[in-house]
């Protein structure tokens, strides 16, 4: 049976709006909520995930990681402040995620081998992050999405699991399936904003053609009272806000409908690394 992975971008709510990481300690500390209510919805249909876990949330909520670590979930990273990628020099970059992976191993006992950019940021714009990963010793990619987006996305990158010959990583992308002719991904905003039947009839498309897919939601997904904020952009409130109380709903009916696990178990358990397409960093383009 095809094996998709379930995967969480472990931040709080402020985090996900762009607010600097000096004005964090301003905000209500509300990551538990949703990661409470995630957790049981895991637990309930035995399901694994991958969490891509900031660095702030590893040193600010060492007990959680402990508690992912000690239920089998996969404990990966997500940068440390929550910055875009192509925001960032390549020194700071390299120092974030240095960081971010001593902390989560020392506290989970894993290695972290996963990774993926906040914002899935790493862009044709920031295409130096993916030899900077490999350096430091991450096998593996999400960061790349083939929607393109004010924020993110890719047009020229695989829509399937790939590997980057040049630098010997391979690439899990964000899934995406095809809507009135435009592409939209699989998971996050899109998920809570389109009809539940628009996502499931996107999987059963890739599940008939033996493709792995790629599910991500973040905790705030599931904390629809979480605050209010006026002031952001409004594409990014629009898609931030909307419809989180059907979050809980949807998640639920596609834990029983698919067979999700971790980004690591797909790739070790189903994925041949010698029969994977190939992609150089070169072949990254928006042409």
């Amino acid at each position: 049976m095809i094996k998709n992975a379930f995967t969480v971008d472990l931040e709080d709510w402020y985090q996900g709006i762009e607010m600097p990481y000096e004005t964090w300690g301003n905000y209500e500390q509300r990551v538990e909520v949703g990661m409470n209510r995630l957790l049981q919805l895991l637990s309930d249909s035995d399901t694994k995930a991958t969490f891509f876990t900031l660095g702030w949330i590893a040193e600010t909520y060492p007990d959680m990681i402990k508690l992912l670590a000690a239920e089998g979930h996969e404990l990966a990273s997500h940068g440390y402040s929550h910055e875009k990628v192509y925001d960032l020099k390549p020194e700071k970059f390299r120092e974030e995620i240095r960081r971010t992976k001593s902390v989560i191993e020392d506290l989970s006992g894993t290695e972290v081998s996963a990774f993926r950019a906040p914002f899935f940021s790493v862009t044709v714009d920031s295409l130096w992050a993916l030899p900077i990963l490999r350096e430091e010793g991450h096998t593996v990619d999400c960061s790349i999405a083939s929607v393109k987006t004010w924020r993110y996305g890719i047009r020229s990158s695989i829509d399937d699991i790939y590997l980057l010959s040049d630098i010997d990583m391979i690439e899990f992308p964000v899934s995406t399936f095809n809507l009135l002719h435009k592409s939209a991904a699989l998971g996050g905003a899109y998920f809570r904003l389109f009809p539940f039947y628009l996502s499931w009839r996107a999987y059963k498309k890739r599940i008939a053609k033996d493709r792995h897919s790629m599910f991500y939601i973040h905790p705030w997904e599931y904390d629809p009272d979480h605050p209010y904020e006026e002031k952001m952009e409004k594409k990014a409130r629009f898609t931030h806000y909307t419809n989180l109380k059907k979050t809980s709903g949807y998640t639920e009916k596609i834990l029983k409908k698919m067979n999700f696990t971790t980004v690591s178990d797909v790739i070790s358990r189903t994925v041949d690394k010698k029969c994977l397409p190939q992609m150089k960093v070169s072949d990254l383009h928006d042409d």
